[in-house]
């Protein structure tokens, strides 16, 4: 799964990148570090390292959101639908960014719209790996129903370890054969099942990326690859990059 959303996260081919970002790539800043694989160094080696960014803190580019679309070239299950990513500098150390994704207590901190996220089975837990099957639960303004995300969520240190080179973060949706009898199935359940709007994360990634000679600031990558009811065809694509930056400004807020 890691590898698989690495491979997507970083083919420069399938993505495209909206307007603003268009603009900010023309200067030639961000080249050193947009589709800069953590699986290889910069000279192509399995010399693993962290990476350096165009802007110091305080200025005025640290503050850049990149954004892009995806398609996808296989003819498999979602792949009708857009794939978002996003790419920016936090200034916050990679080990304390990778907690804060990975602790399900702290969601409301980052998501304004969350009601809550239960880790309902945790099958590895330490600061290197961390294995959990999840059940999260927002409630999007002026919809009326509660949006459910049950996923297989596994974060691991890139190659060269956390804080050299950074972290990785992957989500999948997973469902119980027999719900019903399924252990910790109740973290699911609303009082009216009719308000509950069931999605599937088809790929989720954040890829938390160490700065070189900065330990408390970081590059961030998230992909989102979600199919929900909740969200028309027509809407995906401009839904989902703006939610990418409202993702990236909430987790700066908390810098």
């Amino acid at each position: 799964l890691v590898k698989t959303a690495l491979e997507a996260c970083m083919d420069r081919t399938m993505w495209t990148a909206n307007g603003a970002t268009g603009k900010l790539l023309k200067s030639g800043a961000w080249e050193d570090v947009i589709f800069n694989s953590p699986l290889l160094s910069s000279e192509g080696n399995d010399h693993h390292e962290a990476v350096r960014i165009p802007h110091a803190k305080g200025s005025k580019g640290e503050s850049d959101v990149l954004v892009w679309s995806g398609t996808w070239s296989h003819n498999y299950y979602g792949h009708d639908l857009p794939a978002i990513r996003c790419e920016a500098i936090v200034n916050m150390s990679p080990s304390s960014l990778a907690n804060l994704l990975v602790d399900s207590s702290r969601v409301k901190e980052y998501n304004k719209m969350s009601i809550g996220r239960d880790d309902i089975l945790v099958l590895h837990e330490d600061d290197k790996w961390v294995t959990k099957i999840c059940v999260a639960k927002t409630k999007p303004p002026m919809i009326g129903k509660i949006l459910v995300l049950k996923n297989l969520l596994h974060m691991e240190e890139l190659p060269g370890g956390g804080d050299t080179v950074g972290y990785v973060i992957v989500s999948r949706a997973v469902a119980h054969a027999q719900e019903e009898d399924a252990e910790g199935a109740a973290a699911t359940v609303v009082e009216d099942p009719s308000k509950v709007v069931h999605s599937e994360m088809l790929m989720g990634l954040n890829v938390i990326r160490a700065v070189e000679g900065e330990k408390d600031r970081c590059v961030l990558i998230n992909l989102n690859h979600l199919r929900s009811p909740m969200i028309p065809m027509m809407f995906a694509k401009k839904l989902g990059l703006s939610a990418a930056v409202n993702f990236i400004n909430d987790i700066r807020a908390l810098c």
